[in-house]
């Protein structure tokens, strides 16, 4: 049996929230009450896979901004991650995509950052020449990060990625860029 993906019921975002926690730095994720305040957003959902235990085993959360989908956030539980329920997952959701799918990859030299890129250019995303720092998402003395982007199921052109920004920056980061 494939893998299924249906929308997260907001009494199980504790869930997700600790997931993001576990899976991201503090800097990449807002505060739980902030997370919890986008599910009421129309324009953004989280997609989540039950494990073998009807848990959640992970999840995509994505904003929906009207010419692209923009994944915000992308995880696996800890202990499923190295099965290939990642690649599972994001190719069930790539199936159904009906328009250009954005990411954020961390521009950096890690070990974690050189594994979620390639991660991504196996399931058929570009790696783009662009990028930016994230705005801080929480307020209480963060860096920023530096990030690029990726794009399924074509490159990305300059002009693409400034009208990406543009439409990240304000609507999500609420930010002019």
């Amino acid at each position: 049996m494939g893998i299924v993906l249906t929308e997260l019921e907001e009494k199980d975002y504790e869930k997700i929230y600790h997931l993001m926690e576990v899976a991201f730095e503090k800097e990449e994720i807002r505060t739980c009450e902030s997370g919890r305040e986008q599910l009421n957003k129309g324009n953004y959902r989280i997609l989540i896979s039950p494990n073998n235990k009807d848990d959640i085993g992970g999840f995509i959360a994505e904003w929906d901004l009207e010419t692209f989908v923009f994944i915000e956030h992308f995880a696996v539980e800890k202990e499923l991650r190295g099965l290939g329920i990642g690649s599972k997952m994001l190719e069930e959701y790539l199936k159904k995509a009906t328009k250009p799918v954005m990411v954020e990859v961390e521009d950096n030299e890690t070990e974690i950052g050189k594994r979620r890129i390639n991660f991504y250019k196996r399931m058929g995303f570009f790696l783009s020449e662009f990028g930016y720092h994230q705005p801080i998402l929480r307020g209480d003395g963060e860096k920023e990060i530096l990030l690029r982007i990726m794009s399924f199921p074509e490159e990305l052109s300059e002009e693409g990625f400034l009208e990406f920004k543009k439409v990240v920056f304000e609507k999500i980061y609420k930010r002019k860029n």
